[in-house]
């Protein structure tokens, strides 16, 4: 396998919103589409002197492969989101916004005001992006109180002209809307999981519709909260450390199954990052994340002092709602006591990252399909002083192959890609947006496959 650098490029600079979100902060949902030669992304715009929480607005930028740069094509009336708004594509040129504005005041709190906001989305044109979007009206089961924390996930089945949301209300669960191929929201329910679950990557394919997401909750363990509060100062703080699935054959005819907990670092306070999730021709589903077996060297020091730190990119195939195969594909494992790392490594007391590993670890990954039945992942690796080590592409399907370098000049920290789940088609073409090393800045990046 052979990768050309086609682009690296800067969409936009931003600055920061105070609010509690960023431009990935919807990491389970792309912000980035690829239609034909066009490349679309959003990314939220801080509006200056406005309140937080709903502080930013939506901006719409594309770029045409052979035209170097992205430009800002459309952009949201005024200070009414808080979080990024995430993408899908459907055939027929038709761009899809995920939007959240804000509606009525309810309260405020001491990170800013709290607002009901209305989920829906903007249908834009690919051949004429300037021009107004029309306006989609999901259909809930209910009618819930939705707020600036969404934690919306969106899906689209291109070919079929079908799209699935979700988005959350409060700890009962994700609630979820289904629109056919006529425009039609034709079902709607409610997926409870055993523990508030956010961040959901969500894929439909055929009207088989796939959910996963992580657990997100304040810390249960009373004496692992206290000791995080004398060492942090924090009253509270939230925990990632149970993955969960779920998927219906049909989401017309058939219940959600079962939620099934894919994996969980919950007995040593560990982090889970759910990361990216693609559906294969026969129908399996194929799960990425990011797993810490201690996420605090403070928490290991004084609850498992005898515990290496590991961190590992994880995947697995998971069918007909049960795990059929398991795979670590990048492993470090903090370095022995002693050893010269150990010796010569700065730490920074507190932090997620602050023990040595034994070799360079995985901070971020996606999947990118090169055709119907070919996968990669895409994934970041930063050595033991936070710094970049480079973006690798490792082939996982049909045959597993050794990783092959990115050659980026400016490797990206996280990252989306342009997914099929989101309706972008497979292809040679791997498309990037997200940070890197530059504060502030949300870069773009384009690779091409070849032999």
């Amino acid at each position: 396998m052979r990768i050309e650098i086609v682009a690296e490029e800067i969409v936009t600079t931003y600055e920061p919103p105070d609010n509690g979100a960023g431009p990935l902060w919807c990491y389970g949902s792309p912000i980035i589409v690829r239609d034909g030669e066009a490349v679309f992304c959003s990314v939220p715009e801080t509006v200056a002197g406005a309140k937080p929480l709903c502080n930013t607005r939506w901006q719409l930028f594309m770029r045409r492969d052979g035209q170097a740069g992205f430009t800002r094509v459309q952009a949201g009336p005024g200070p009414e989101e808080r979080e990024p708004c995430p993408m899908a594509r459907l055939s027929g040129g038709r761009i899809l916004l995920s939007i959240n504005p804000k509606m009525r005041y309810r309260e405020t709190w001491s990170s800013g005001e709290s607002w009901a906001c209305h989920p829906h989305l903007l249908q834009f044109e690919a051949g004429a992006p300037n021009r107004p979007p029309r306006a989609l009206q999901p259909v809930w089961d209910q009618a819930y109180e939705f707020t600036e924390h969404s934690y919306r996930g969106i899906a689209a089945d291109s070919a079929r002209g079908e799209v699935l949301l979700l988005n959350i209300v409060g700890h009962e669960g994700q609630a979820w809307s289904f629109m056919d191929h006529s425009g039609q929201w034709r079902r709607n329910g409610m997926i409870r999981f055993p523990l508030r679950a956010c961040y959901p990557q969500v894929a439909l394919v055929n009207r088989a519709a796939y959910v996963m997401a992580v657990s997100d909750i304040v810390e249960p363990n009373i004496a692992w909260r206290e000791h995080k509060q004398r060492v942090t100062g924090n009253a509270w703080d939230y925990d990632f450390r149970q993955l969960y699935f779920t998927w219906t054959p049909d989401i017309l005819t058939t219940p959600f199954s079962p939620i099934l907990t894919v994996a969980s670092v919950d007995e040593t306070c560990g982090l889970i990052r759910n990361l990216d999730l693609w559906i294969g021709p026969e129908g399996d589903a194929h799960l990425l994340w990011l797993e810490r077996n201690v996420w605090h060297a403070f928490m290991r020091d004084a609850f498992f002092p005898d515990l290496p730190i590991s961190v590992a990119l994880k995947y697995a195939r998971v069918r007909h709602g049960e795990v059929a195969q398991r795979a670590t594909l990048v492993h470090s494992v903090e370095a022995p006591s002693g050893s010269a790392t150990r010796e010569t490594l700065t730490i920074a007391p507190g932090h997620a990252g602050d023990v040595p590993m034994s070799s360079p670890r995985p901070t971020w990954a996606a999947f990118h399909a090169s055709g119907p039945d070919h996968l990669l992942a895409v994934y970041h690796m930063c050595d033991n002083q936070g710094g970049s080590v480079g973006c690798y592409v490792q082939p996982l399907l049909p045959t597993p192959e050794p990783a092959v370098k990115l050659e980026l000049t400016h490797p990206l920290h996280t990252f989306f890609t342009a997914a099929t789940r989101n309706g972008s088609l497979p292809g040679a073409v791997i498309d990037l947006v997200g940070l890197g090393a530059a504060p502030n800045t949300v870069r773009y990046a384009q690779a091409r496959l070849s032999g």
